[in-house]
């Protein structure tokens, strides 16, 4: 390649860098999606899953959802905003996943709830002892989100 050839090629990435590096913050801003596009390239509305998580407790704001496949499984992982400095209750965890599951189809296999703090979003709401005290028979898994299994959430 000529000296020529490279600047030429040199100026259109540097022009294209230029165009898009604007746009790129974009993204981030604005309301949740109020749907979820599968994999599958189905569409599930979520703002009666939003209208009811909010619903369910006081200290929930904001929540945000998106459906996904886990191999041939849909799953739906949920994150919310939890106002106050008080931890939060299996009450409130039990109420939240409750919402969710009754919001969404009996085809979400597995519900997800990740809780971050309204006063500082980069913060994880530690959910342990939430989930140390929902029913006997219940399974929940605790990775920084709780996580039940359908048959679980019937539980509840």
């Amino acid at each position: 390649m000529t000296r020529s050839a490279r600047v030429g090629w040199s100026a259109a990435a540097l022009a294209a860098v230029l165009l898009v590096a604007p746009l790129a913050g974009c993204a981030g801003t604005g309301p949740a999606p109020t749907e979820s596009t599968t994999s599958e390239g189905q569409d599930v509305d979520l703002q009666p899953l939003y209208s009811a998580v909010t619903a369910a407790d006081a200290r929930v704001e904001d929540p945000t959802a998106i459906v996904n496949y886990s191999g041939t499984a849909k799953t739906l992982d949920l994150a919310v905003l939890i106002r106050g400095d008080e931890p939060v209750s299996t009450q409130t965890l039990t109420a939240i996943l409750v919402a969710a599951r009754d919001a969404t189809p009996d085809e979400i296999a597995t519900i997800s709830v990740l809780a971050r703090e309204a006063a500082d979003e980069e913060r994880i709401v530690d959910l342990q002892d939430a989930i140390a005290g929902l029913p006997a028979g219940v399974t929940a898994l605790w990775d920084g989100a709780a996580t039940l299994a359908r048959v679980d959430l019937d539980k509840l």
